[in-house]
């Protein structure tokens, strides 16, 4: 268990990382993301202990959503008649990668342990993302209730399950906010970014332990 966590908590470290370079930096520093194959490698050469059979189903089923994920990208980006440009590569390597890495290792912890590392996780991010935009300011103080939602959200769902449709309601405003953005690639990114987190924790706050 304590190894499950680590690696969950590694490869959330790592995007957030590599979201925060991405934006500030430079697009390119989403290659950031190919340390999460660090953990595939390291079961391969033995330094850590292979998956279980229980493990093993879950990997599959991560890696096949991840797979439905790149297809539907490919889709909407040729329905949309996106020029295939830099960010369109970059979505297709980082998308998959966070879906992969949610799905994974949410699904190898307990309900609970789940709904709190990526609920909180992604409600820390709306806040820092707000913070270090603005400062401590009155602008932060409303960019910041998105993120205290979440963490609300997060932690109620835990205890009552019908608190997971909050998670619902983060996809609705989410699509409404980016609907008439969709015109572009980063916002198709960002939008799936928050969107993947949101659906999974939906689903895991109605599941069993």
């Amino acid at each position: 268990m304590l190894q499950k966590t680590f690696i969950l908590i590694f490869d959330v470290i790592l995007i957030s990382v590599a979201l925060t370079l991405i934006q500030t930096v430079s697009p390119w520093f989403s290659f950031l993301l190919t340390g999460l194959f660090l953990f595939p490698i390291l079961r391969m050469s033995g330094l850590i202990k292979d998956l279980d059979e229980r493990e093993k189903a879950i990997d599959n089923l991560s890696s096949n959503i991840a797979l439905a994920i790149v297809f539907l990208l490919a889709m909407f980006y040729t329905g949309m008649g996106y020029e295939i440009g830099t960010d369109c590569f970059i979505s297709f390597i980082l998308i998959p990668f966070a879906a992969k890495a949610i799905f994974s290792a949410g699904l190898s912890l307990s309900r609970n342990q789940s709904i709190s590392i990526i609920g909180r996780t992604v409600g820390l991010i709306f806040i820092g993302f707000a913070v270090l935009s603005h400062g401590l300011s009155v602008t932060t103080a409303i960019e910041i209730i998105p993120g205290v939602a979440i963490l609300a959200a997060t932690e109620l769902s835990k205890r009552c399950k019908y608190f997971g449709l909050s998670f619902l309601a983060f996809i609705a405003v989410t699509t409404l906010v980016y609907w008439n953005n969709f015109d572009r690639v980063t916002m198709v990114m960002v939008y799936a970014l928050f969107v993947i987190p949101f659906s999974f924790l939906f689903v895991r706050s109605f599941s069993k332990e």
